[in-house]
C-alpha cells in the first residue's frame, strides 16, 4: 500500500518531468519554425540552393560542437543555469538573423542556434533521465519523444503567421526559445548529476556493429538534408503559399514517423533488425523517388501522403539501428555506444545539406528527394549485404526495443535499453 506522502512525491516527480518535457517541446517548436523561416527567407533574398545547404550544415556543425561541450558546461554551472544560458543564446541568435542577409553571418548565427539547441537538449534530457523512475523510464521516454515531435510539428504552423524574411518571423523563433524557460522555472526538484556518457571511437563502433554505423551515418545525411531543405522543395511546389504548405508537409513527415516508430521496433524484436532497416529504407526511398519524379505534377494530398510514407520509413530506422548496436554492445557499454552512434549521425547531418544543396543547384529542387532516394537505396543494399554476410543476434540476446531519438549526448542516459544494460552489469559483474 502506498502512503499518501509517497503519492504526493510521485505526483511532484511527474509534474517536474512534465515541465522539462514542455520546455523541450518549445525548443523543438523553435527548431521546427527555423527550418521553414530560414530557407524561405534565403530564397526571398536570392540565395542559391548550395548556399542554403551550406548554411543548414552550419546548424549541424554547431549542434555537434554543442553536444560535445554541453556536458562540461552543465558540470560547471548546473542544469538550470546552463538551460537558461543556452535558451538565451538561441533566442538572441534567431533574432540576430534579421540583422544581415550575408551568408557568412547566417552561417555563424545558425551554428550558434545549433550549439544552443544541443545544449538545451543535453540539459533537459539528462534532467529527465535523473527525474524519471527507473521502472517507468520507457514510458517517460515515449511521452517525451511524442511530445517533442508534436512540438517540431507545431513550430512551422506558428511561423506561418508571418511572411518569410519579416521581423515577425524571426521574433516567433526567438520567442519560442525564450518561452522554453517558463516551464523550467516552475520545477521544484533538485538538479540531477550531469551527463557522463563518453562516445566510442569510430573504429570500435565499426568493429562492434558496422550495420548500425552505416544506418546512423546515412540517417544523418539523408534526414539532415530533407529536414533542413524541404521548404525549398515546397517553394517550387506552391510559391504562393509556401509557408503554410511547408508546415503541413513537415507535419506529414513527422506524423508518419510517430505512427511507424513503435510498430517497426516491435517487429525488429522478432526478426533481424537489419531486415527492418532495409524495408524502411526501401519504402522511404521509393516515396522519395516518386516525390522527385512526380512531386510537381501531383495534387497536394498525394504529395503529403508521400511525405508521410517517407517520414514513416526514413525517420524511423535510426531507432532500430540504435537497438541493433545495443544488442551487440558489451555489458555496461550500451550508453557509450549510443553516444558514438549519435556523433556519427551528427557528422552525417553536417554533410547532408551541403551535398543535397549541390545536387539541387545542378538538377533543380526535385534533386533533394532524388538525393534522398539514392542514399536510402544504398542503405537498403548495404543492410541486405551485411545480413547475408553475418548472422543476426539470437532473439534471446536481444534487448527489448525502446524508441531512440537523434538528439543530444544525454539521450543514452534516458534510453531504457542502456539503463537495463547497466543494471544487469551491477547485478552480474563480469
Amino acid at each position: 500500500m502506498t502512503a499518501p506522502g509517497d503519492d504526493r512525491n510521485l505526483i511532484d516527480e511527474y509534474r517536474n518531468i512534465a515541465a522539462i518535457v514542455a520546455a523541450l517541446a518549445l525548443l523543438q517548436a523553435a527548431t521546427g519554425a527555423i527550418s521553414v523561416v530560414g530557407p524561405l527567407t534565403l530564397i526571398a533574398q536570392g540565395a542559391s540552393t548550395w548556399t542554403i545547404g551550406a548554411i543548414a550544415s552550419s546548424y549541424a556543425l554547431g549542434f555537434v560542437v554543442g553536444a560535445r561541450l554541453a556536458p562540461a558546461e552543465i558540470r560547471q554551472i548546473g542544469h538550470i543555469r546552463a538551460f537558461a544560458a543556452f535558451a538565451a543564446g538561441g533566442s538572441l541568435a534567431a533574432a540576430a538573423l534579421y540583422i544581415s542577409p550575408h551568408p557568412a553571418w547566417w552561417m555563424l548565427m545558425q551554428a550558434l542556434i545549433g550549439l544552443c539547441a544541443a545544449g538545451l537538449l543535453a540539459s533537459g534530457e539528462s534532467w529527465i533521465a535523473g527525474a524519471a523512475p527507473a521502472a517507468r523510464r520507457g514510458a517517460v521516454l515515449g511521452f517525451y519523444l511524442v511530445t517533442s515531435k508534436l512540438g517540431f510539428m507545431a513550430g512551422p504552423f506558428l511561423a506561418a503567421f508571418a511572411s518569410p524574411g519579416s521581423a515577425a518571423a524571426f521574433l516567433i523563433v526567438s520567442a519560442l526559445f525564450t518561452a522554453s524557460l517558463i516551464p523550467v522555472s516552475a520545477t521544484r526538484r533538485a538538479e540531477p548529476a550531469p551527463p557522463s556518457a563518453e562516445p566510442f571511437g569510430p573504429m570500435r563502433l565499426w568493429e562492434t556493429a558496422p550495420s548500425a554505423v552505416i544506418a546512423a551515418f546515412i540517417a544523418g545525411i539523408v534526414n539532415g538534408a530533407v529536414l533542413q531543405l524541404y521548404a525549398v522543395f515546397v517553394t517550387d511546389l506552391t510559391p504562393d503559399s509556401a509557408t503554410a504548405v511547408s508546415a503541413v508537409f513537415n507535419a506529414a513527415m513527422i506524423g508518419g514517423a510517430v505512427l511507424s516508430q513503435w510498430p517497426a521496433g516491435i517487429v525488429s524484436d522478432h526478426i533481424d533488425r537489419r531486415v527492418v532497416i532495409a524495408v524502411l529504407a526501401a519504402v522511404s526511398g521509393l516515396a522519395a523517388g516518386l516525390l522527385a519524379l512526380f512531386g510537381m505534377q501531383l495534387a497536394l494530398p498525394a504529395v503529403f501522403a508521400l511525405a508521410a510514407i517517407w517520414g514513416a520509413g526514413s525517420l524511423s530506422f535510426y531507432g532500430v539501428a540504435v537497438a541493433h548496436a545495443a544488442d551487440r554492445a558489451e555489458p555496461g557499454q550500451a550508453a557509450n555506444m549510443m553516444s558514438g552512434i549519435l556523433m556519427l549521425w551528427a557528422t552525417g547531418s553536417m554533410l547532408g545539406p551541403v551535398l543535397a544543396g549541390g545536387v539541387m543547384s545542378l538538377t533543380g529542387v526535385s534533386g533533394l528527394f532524388m538525393f534522398a532516394a539514392v542514399g536510402l537505396f544504398v542503405l537498403t543494399l548495404a543492410m541486405l549485404y551485411r545480413r547475408a554476410g553475418t548472422r543476426q543476434v539470437p532473439d534471446i540476446d536481444k534487448g527489448e526495443f525502446a524508441p531512440s531519438a537523434a538528439t543530444s549526448m544525454s539521450a543514452p542516459d534516458l534510453n531504457p535499453m542502456s539503463a537495463e544494460d547497466e543494471a544487469e552489469t551491477e547485478t552480474n559483474p563480469s
